[in-house]
């Protein structure tokens, strides 16, 4: 084979394999805003994920912070996806939404002794990323908190739903999750 067609060949393979990256998530990043260091994206119009940090061909997804230790709060599940985010970051290169955004709750952990936080869970999107929650309890009733982290004294979001309808969806299979798990675990 001579070194022109090697050369095509390896082009070949190499836009096959990053068409196929663009190709492949489910979740699509819609828009991408910049601040300071980070990155805020929307993923399917559906989602936003806020201070991620583009780093060594790499990216951080926020981790929060309490008294002496580091709380990991998001997880991508695949690496082509992770690829796929790095591409779009540093590119800056958005899509347009492909599919709905697809939801299954993941971990639920009741917590007994706790007067304000009733349980850990956790939802996953499109098999793509993990978002870690928290089931509360207030005046007002059961509630979930979302990650976020405080800056400069304000609490700010890491994690939003653009979308309300999915939302409402997403919290309410949760709270239903764990009331159900809750009450079996009282009648035993």
């Amino acid at each position: 084979m001579t070194l022109t067609k090697i050369s095509l060949l390896v082009l070949i393979v190499s836009l096959v394999l990053c068409s196929s990256l663009s190709l492949y998530a489910a979740l699509k990043v819609t828009e991408i805003t910049q601040d300071n260091k980070s990155f805020n994206i929307v993923l399917n119009d559906d989602i936003k994920v806020s201070n991620i940090v583009l780093k060594n061909n790499d990216i951080e997804l926020p981790i929060y912070r309490g008294k002496n230790k580091a709380y990991k709060q998001f997880g991508i599940l695949k690496r082509e996806f992770r690829q796929y985010l790095v591409n779009a970051l540093s590119q800056n290169k958005t899509s347009s939404k492909s599919e709905n955004t697809v939801f299954k709750a993941n971990k639920l952990s009741i917590l007994k002794k706790h007067p304000k936080i009733k349980a850990f869970t956790s939802v996953v999107f499109s098999d793509d990323i993990e978002i870690e929650c928290r089931i509360m309890q207030s005046k007002r009733g059961l509630w979930i908190a979302w990650p976020s982290n405080k800056r400069s004294g304000v609490w700010m979001k890491d994690f939003e739903f653009i979308n309300k309808d999915l939302k409402e969806r997403v919290e309410k299979k949760l709270l239903n999750d764990y009331v159900s798990k809750n009450d079996k675990a009282k009648s035993k």
